[in-house]
This record gives structure tokens, C-alpha cells and sequence, in this order.
């Protein structure tokens, strides 16, 4: 055998007895070896990046009131509800998340906003979900639709912080009615929504003096609301308002003026000026006949001031929550309009 095949076979056999080298350490592990005695927890942590810093972004002006001067005139004065921070531990949704009950009006004259966020609510809640995104630094992104008369759309893009218009450390304005853990107002969506709507349109004041629940349930959906004066409508109203609610669609109905002798009535608890949630609408056999009926919300979470309650016997005026039912025939004598979305 030649000098060099010997020396091949002798280094090849040294080889297959050696150990194989060690194996590469994950990526954690090297951290472990990194940090030393400061422990293995500590080093994987150093691997996070940190949390993203807490923004806080330029608020909405508060609503404007007229206040009567010594001298006969009036001034526009701002409500004193002073901004506050978050310090509630109040989240984006509670445990039972996106419900109709949850929205209350607060210290504002939106009720056409609050009537309309809880008429999404009720019919289509994923639609709430899908215009908020947390950002995880105390920021919200809204996505609200801009929907034109041909049924073209776009999107408009608001980004607020949950700081809130404050009143004895509850939100002064929208907020929720779900208490957790015995923490009342400790969901934050209709504030943020509310809040992001005013940051649109201007301020608090530009939303704070009535407007169209038609308008916000587009906005909130992308759909076209149509709307409907009951005076007169007949049967084909009543059609179009229970194929509605079969069809899960966001209604909202509103009332006429204030000074109408029928909306001073505490039984009937229904007031001027005022916009509601329709929820539903069904038939009902009482005897021999059928009734038509409507179900109905008032946005501030009762159906009757507390003094109209008292007035009239209401014992379920305050766990209620403003949900309340009325005869087709009454609901048309109380209310001027329907504005059916979708």
C-alpha cells in the first residue's frame, strides 16, 4: 500500500471517532448567556422592544352655551367640563362587548348621535368593532364613510385619545352604561366614537345642537339611510319599518316640537325634539285582533324624567334602560319621522 493511502485511511478513522461539534443555541438561550447572573427572564426581555409611549393628541373644543348677560344680552360660554385622563382603567369594550344598552347621552344635545350609535349597536355591532382600531399607545383610529348621493364612498380617518370631557370623574358627555367589576362608565366606545365624530365635524359645539341620525348611521356603516315622514305613510311605512327590523337593519325615529301640548304628557313619556332607537318592530294577537307594535330607546337610558316617573307610577323607569313599546297607531301620533339605514 502506498505511503499516502495509509495516511488517508488513518486520518479518516481519527474523524469518525471524534465527537460532533455542538449543536447552534437558540437565540433565547444566548440571551440567557449573555445576561449571566442577572437571570434568564430578564435576558429574554431584554429581546422586546419596549412599549409604545403613550400619545396625547390635541383634543376637541367643548360645547358652547348661551348665558344671559346682566345687560340683556347673551354670551357664549364653554361648558366647564375640564378634560381628564383615563386613570378609571375604563377599556374599549367591556365583557359582554358592543351592545345596544351600553350607550347613555350625556350633557349634550346629541341624541340624534347617541340614537343612531345604538341603533348600529343593536343591529349590526361588528360594524362598531370594525370602525375603531386601538393603536396600543392610549390612541383610537376611527374609520368613518363619507357616502355621496350616487352611493359612492369614502373613507375619512380620525385619530383621537381617551382623554374625556369630565364631570366628578365620569365622562360628561356619551358614555357607558355597563358597569364592571362595580366601576360604572368603564367602557370607553361610545365616548371615543363620540369624540372622534366632534373631532370631524369640528368640536363637541359643531355636534352639541342636533343634527341627522341618518348622517351618523352612514357614517358608521357606508350605507344609505332613507328617510320617512309617518304622516300620511299609511300601511307602506309600517311594511318598510318591519321589513326593516327583519332584515336587522339600524332605525332611528324622531319626534316634533318640544312646545306640542302632546309631548308635555308624563304618561305618555315621550318628549319633543328628540330622537330614538327603533328597535324592532312585530305583531301581536290580543283577542280577536292583531296589534301592531314598535319597540323603541330613549338615549338617555330611561324612558321618563324621574319626575314624569314619579308623576305617572313608572317603577321600571330605571332598569329599563329607556327600552319601551308603543302600538303602532301611538308611535305615529308621537313621532314625525323614521330613518331606516341601509
Amino acid at each position: 500500500m502506498a505511503v499516502h493511502e495509509t495516511a488517508a485511511k488513518t486520518a479518516k478513522t481519527k474523524l469518525a471517532t471524534q465527537a460532533p461539534a455542538p449543536a447552534a443555541k437558540p437565540l433565547a438561550n444566548a440571551a440567557k448567556a449573555k445576561v449571566g447572573t442577572t437571570g434568564y427572564a430578564a435576558g429574554v426581555a431584554a429581546l422586546k422592544p419596549p412599549a409604545p409611549a403613550i400619545r396625547d393628541l390635541p383634543d376637541p373644543g367643548v360645547v358652547m352655551n348661551d348665558e344671559k348677560q346682566a345687560d340683556g344680552t347673551t354670551k357664549k360660554v364653554a361648558d366647564a367640563y375640564a378634560y381628564e385622563k383615563n386613570t378609571r382603567g375604563a377599556t374599549l369594550y367591556g365583557p359582554n362587548g358592543v351592545q345596544a344598552s351600553d350607550v347613555r347621552q350625556g350633557a349634550i344635545g346629541d341624541c340624534y348621535l347617541v340614537a343612531a350609535l345604538t341603533a348600529v349597536a343593536n343591529s349590526n355591532p361588528k360594524a362598531i368593532q370594525d370602525a375603531i382600531k386601538d393603536n396600543g399607545d392610549g390612541t383610537y383610529t376611527v374609520r368613518f364613510y363619507e357616502v355621496g348621493w350616487g352611493g359612492s364612498k369614502s373613507e375619512a380617518k380620525v385619530t383621537v385619545d381617551a382623554d374625556l370631557p369630565a364631570n366628578y370623574g365620569s365622562p360628561a358627555y356619551a358614555k357607558s352604561t355597563e358597569k364592571v367589576d362595580g366601576k360604572a362608565n368603564i367602557e370607553l366606545w361610545p365616548s371615543l366614537l363620540e369624540k372622534a365624530y366632534a373631532q370631524w365635524k369640528g368640536s363637541y359645539d359643531a355636534i352639541g345642537h342636533g343634527g341627522v341620525s341618518g348622517d351618523v348611521m352612514e357614517a358608521l356603516t357606508g350605507n344609505r339611510s332613507q328617510y320617512t315622514r309617518t304622516a300620511g305613510s299609511g300601511d307602506a311605512l309600517w311594511d318598510k319599518v318591519k321589513k326593516a327590523a327583519e332584515a336587522k337593519k339600524p332605525m332611528t325615529a324622531g319626534t316634533g316640537d318640544k312646545d306640542d301640548a302632546k309631548y308635555k304628557d308624563p304618561k305618555a313619556g315621550v318628549y319633543g325634539w328628540h330622537a330614538y332607537t327603533l328597535l324592532n318592530a312585530y305583531e301581536k294577537k290580543e283577542g280577536d285582533k292583531t296589534v301592531k307594535y314598535v319597540t323603541l330607546r330613549n338615549p338617555w337610558a330611561v324612558r321618563r324624567r324621574s319626575s314624569d316617573a314619579a308623576a305617572v307610577g313608572d317603577t321600571t323607569n330605571d332598569t329599563a334602560g329607556g327600552v319601551f313599546d308603543l302600538t303602532w297607531e301611538e308611535f305615529k301620533r308621537l313621532y314625525d319621522d323614521v330613518s331606516i339605514n341601509g
